[in-house]
């Protein structure tokens, strides 16, 4: 009975190896450029304050839909290796 629970140890011990190391050899994409790009108001000098309300908004809607596609696609990275290659 002893030699058979040192088995499976081993067993599991050399599954984990074996995961560990595959784990260790998925590499992660490079961040798409998309997702490090700022967004700016271009409100300047003398703009009346309804253009720079409109400005403003129009960069603020800009920059949360990137903030969106960004956590899009880092959710979807993420799946892709919780389930590994298929």
């Amino acid at each position: 009975m002893s030699a058979c629970g040192q088995t499976d140890i081993a067993r599991i011990q050399a599954a984990g190896v074996a995961v560990g190391e595959a784990r260790a050899e998925q590499v992660l994409p490079d961040l798409p450029e998309d997702c490090r790009r700022l967004s700016y108001s271009g409100v300047r000098e003398g703009d009346r304050l309804d253009v720079a309300v409109l400005k403003a908004d129009a960069a603020l809607a800009r920059q949360n839909a990137r903030t969106l596609r960004c956590a899009d696609w880092y959710g979807q990275l993420r799946a892709g290796l919780q389930n590994g290659p298929q």
